[in-house]
């Protein structure tokens, strides 16, 4: 298909185990790629994912991908997924979410139904996953990381919402700290103004009662990213290799390009 973004392509796949029509991106990025850059939220990342790896191609500093981006064919933006991606990126239910805490079936959904659909079509590319997610997207990620079923190899987590179902993925690291060691790679990058302080400022121009207006319990990201990677590290494990980054001057909104951009170079460096 032809269109603004160029060579892209969108397909609408039914999910036997979700039980629903995804919408599948195909962002072609140089020729013959030989791994895929996968991307969540695709309704508002995808556009963003492709423009920054053909940009960092320009100049060699990145092979060919092939980008694939999975979000809803009813969504023109990403603020209208607001509620169904939390039942694909949340691995338990929450009273605030309605319909939340389905990543494991997500997760099934990509390992045995989106992954053969890739792999027949691209089968240069559909053996080498990287995963690129943002806010919920990072949660969705850092479950994976943990999880033994997860089909990516490297992790690009921006701004993880660790704070969910208070603070659940960090209990279950500890419960997998007994299991046998991770052997990923993880790239983990948050803005500086990702603090209580810094969320409220970011939010500062909505007005009172917006949905998107922060409520007044404590939730400082930041902090929180900077507890997961610590206990992560704890594992002395040699084969999880882990890459940071805290961009200054950033808020939630305005920082998953960077991290993106950053983590590329960081692995293709």
């Amino acid at each position: 298909m032809s269109n603004s973004l160029g060579e892209t392509e969108l397909h609408d796949l039914w999910s036997e185990t979700v039980g629903d029509t995804f919408r599948v991106f195909i962002g072609h990025c140089g020729p013959d790629p030989g791994a895929i850059l996968f991307v969540t939220d695709a309704n508002g990342l995808f556009g963003l994912a492709v423009d920054t790896v053909r940009l960092m191609q320009i100049p060699g500093l990145i092979p060919s991908l092939l980008v694939v981006g999975v979000g809803y064919p009813d969504a023109d933006t990403l603020i209208d997924t607001a509620e169904i991606r939390a039942r694909d990126l949340t691995p338990t239910s929450s009273r605030h979410f309605e319909g939340s805490g389905h990543a494991d079936e997500f997760i099934t959904f990509i390992r045995t139904e989106l992954r053969p659909w890739l792999s027949d079509r691209y089968p240069a590319a559909g053996d080498h996953l990287t995963y690129f997610g943002h806010s919920l997207g990072g949660l969705f990620g850092a479950y994976s990381l943990l999880a033994d079923t997860a089909p990516f190899e490297r992790y690009i987590l921006s701004s993880p919402s660790l704070w969910w179902d208070n603070e659940m993925v960090f209990d279950l690291e500890r419960e997998c700290a007994d299991q046998p060691d991770l052997c990923s790679e993880v790239f983990f990058g948050i803005g500086m103004l990702e603090t209580d302080a810094g969320r409220r400022l970011e939010a500062a121009k909505l007005p009172e009662g917006h949905p998107a207006k922060p409520p007044p319990v404590q939730l400082d990201m930041v902090d929180d990213l900077r507890r997961f990677i610590a206990q992560l590290r704890s594992r002395n494990n040699a084969d999880l290799k882990i890459g940071s980054i805290e961009v200054p001057d950033e808020f939630h909104a305005t920082v998953p390009g960077v991290v993106l951009n950053r983590a590329l170079r960081h692995f293709y460096a």
